[in-house]
């Protein structure tokens, strides 16, 4: 999601475009927006009816927490761009199919 710019109609168009694709970075794309709604929204609230107040980092983290640990959850065939993304976010080899498993 590098190559998106920062406004939120560049974002949606950008999952708009990518809505149905099933390409690790586009999936990763599609949850770090979810959870970035999600808590920000939940920050908004906690802000509104409570005195607990998180700062930008925390929120950063709590989102990339989530998406990570989502990606736990998922198995990605075996690609060059699959590696990539798993280095970039520090996942484990074992989220990758074996050549058999893929179908």
């Amino acid at each position: 999601m590098q190559m998106i710019g920062e406004r939120w109609n560049e974002i949606m168009e950008y999952l708009r475009h990518h809505a149905a694709s099933k390409q690790a970075s586009h999936i990763i794309g599609k949850l770090v927006v979810a959870a970035t709604a999600y808590f920000v929204w939940q920050e908004r609230n906690s802000r509104l009816f409570s005195a607990n107040k998180r700062n930008v980092a925390q929120l950063i983290e709590a989102v990339l927490m989530t998406v990570r640990m989502k990606l736990h959850t998922m198995k990605f065939r075996r690609t060059i761009s699959v590696n990539q993304v798993l280095s970039e976010w520090s996942l484990p080899r074992e989220l990758l199919l074996d050549q058999d498993e893929c179908g």
